[in-house]
């Protein structure tokens, strides 16, 4: 076995592997989002973690 038969080999395993582990991911990536809880209903105001702010002496027109 030369040396462009080693490196030629080389690159053919870490493509083949490169595509086996994309593959994985993906797969577990799936299983994860298919074990995602559903999500609690909307408040109702439009934000789950911040309040507007509305500063003194100006009204809702103005804004």
């Amino acid at each position: 076995m030369n040396i462009g038969d080693l490196l030629i080999m080389i690159i053919v395993v870490t493509v083949f592997v490169t595509i086996v582990l994309g593959g994985i991911t993906y797969l577990a990536y799936k299983l994860r989002r298919a074990r995602r809880p559903v999500p609690e209903e909307d408040p109702g105001n439009g934000s789950w973690y911040f309040i507007r702010y509305k500063p003194e002496g100006r009204s809702a027109e103005e804004s």
